[in-house]
This record gives structure tokens, C-alpha cells and sequence, in this order.
């Protein structure tokens, strides 16, 4: 575990040191937002096993993945960042790292294969895709299939390289799509940015996905706003009461 910790983005999870303290929503805010989200994973039945949470620089999607992250709580997550945390091809990696830490079967077949072939941690993004999840969650059915695995992606388009941030998007949404029973939902948050846009616009795409745009003049965020405003005003006040 040590060797393959080595080829992760060591710092990327939700409650990584790294990322002390993160980014988080203000008390009593973006809470329609965050329920969607955990509805999402709850839904039973739903074709969708991709969310993709897309908005503007600043609106706070990472503040509130990083409260779903927390709340459900997610199974593996990689927060993207220019600062040090953007190595796209380490990604699969990472997410199998933290599977095989919470999962003991899953960690017993990953010690396995990489005992069979300790290049597999330098292969492709499709080849270890294949081996960290297809393989595991598919064929092998190591982990119970009633329960719903939660894969959370944030600032992908913080990822160094645009081709390695298209070819993470295809693997999963050809998975989503090949596999729609799987037992693994999958959150992608980043900006809009336009080659982020025209993947997830093509109608080929269409059915893995859902969308939740964080929007900054919306009545939902305008309320937002205004009880953070009030909270803060009301410090101000507690602090200088004269």
C-alpha cells in the first residue's frame, strides 16, 4: 500500500491534510443544491449514474462538493488543483488507492493484480480502468451490488492536460452507459469550459449523465446570499453592540 500510495495524487481526498481546512458552504446555504445531490446517489432505479456539477469560477462548487463528499459519504474522491494536485494520469489510481483502504476484498484483489504486474500503476488510463473498475465492480463482483459506491471528481478542468480531461470523462460515461446497473455514481465538478461543454453536449452522452448548474442570479442563490449577509451583519453586531 505504501509503493502504490507513491502513485496516487497524494492530497487529493476529501479529508486530506492538504486540503485543511477546505473550502465550505456557509451555514444554512446551498442546501436545495446539496440535497439534489444526495437524491441523486438515493434514486433507485435511475438510468443516470453521472452528475455533472458545472458552474462559473468562485460560485462554490467545490465548497459544496466537498459537503456531499462529507454527508453521504463518498467512497473515493480527487479534488483537482493547479497547485500541485493535477496529474490526470495518477487519477484512476488515486480512486483505486482509497477503494482498497475502505474495502478489504477490494484490496486483496488490487494487492494481486499488482503483484502480477507491478507495471499496471504505469499502464493507460483505459488499461487501469479496466483493472480498477471494470474488472472489480463488473466482472468480479467483489463488493456488494446493493450498495451504491460514490465517486466524486472536483475541478476537473483544474486537471494539467484537456485531451487527459476528455479521455477520464469518455471512460466514465462509456461506463455509465455500457454498465447502467452498476452499483458506482460518479460526480464530475468543473467550469464550463468549452471542451468540458461539447463532450457532455454530445446527444451520445446525454443518457449517462444529469446536470446541476450553479447559477449566481438565481432566486435560490440570491437567498443564499442574503442569509449570509444577515449572519455576517449579525456578527458585526454581537462583536460592536453600541
Amino acid at each position: 500500500m505504501d509503493k502504490f500510495l507513491q502513485h496516487t495524487i497524494i492530497g487529493a481526498e476529501f479529508d486530506s491534510s492538504d486540503r485543511h481546512p477546505p473550502p465550505r458552504c456557509h451555514p444554512g446555504t446551498r442546501l436545495a443544491i446539496i440535497e439534489r445531490c444526495k437524491n441523486f446517489v438515493d434514486q433507485d432505479g435511475g438510468k443516470e449514474k453521472m452528475r455533472w456539477v458545472v458552474g462559473g469560477a468562485g460560485v462554490g462548487k467545490s465548497a459544496i462538493m466537498q459537503i456531499v463528499a462529507e454527508e453521504i459519504p463518498a467512497d473515493a474522491s480527487v479534488f483537482f488543483s493547479v497547485n500541485g494536485r493535477n496529474d490526470g494520469t495518477k487519477f484512476f489510481a488515486t480512486i483505486a488507492y482509497q477503494l482498497a483502504v475502505k474495502y478489504e476484498p477490494y484490496q486483496h484483489f488490487i494487492r494481486n493484480a499488482i503483484n502480477r504486474d507491478p507495471s499496471l500503476l504505469r499502464k493507460s488510463l483505459p488499461a487501469q480502468f479496466r483493472k480498477f473498475i471494470v474488472d472489480p465492480f463488473i466482472h468480479q463482483h467483489l463488493l456488494n451490488p446493493s450498495q451504491q459506491f460514490v465517486i466524486i471528481i472536483d475541478g476537473l478542468d483544474e486537471c494539467d492536460d484537456p485531451k487527459t480531461q476528455r479521455e477520464i470523462l469518455g471512460l466514465i460515461s462509456d461506463f455509465c452507459i455500457k454498465y447502467s446497473a452498476s452499483p458506482v455514481v460518479w460526480f464530475v465538478a468543473s467550469r464550463p469550459e468549452p471542451h468540458i461543454t461539447s463532450f457532455f453536449d454530445n446527444a451520445r452522452i446525454t443518457p449517462a449523465y444529469t446536470k446541476e448548474e450553479v447559477e449566481i442570479d438565481s432566486d435560490e442563490a440570491c437567498k443564499d446570499v442574503e442569509q449570509y449577509l444577515r449572519d455576517e451583519l449579525n456578527e458585526v453586531k454581537l462583536a460592536y453592540p453600541t
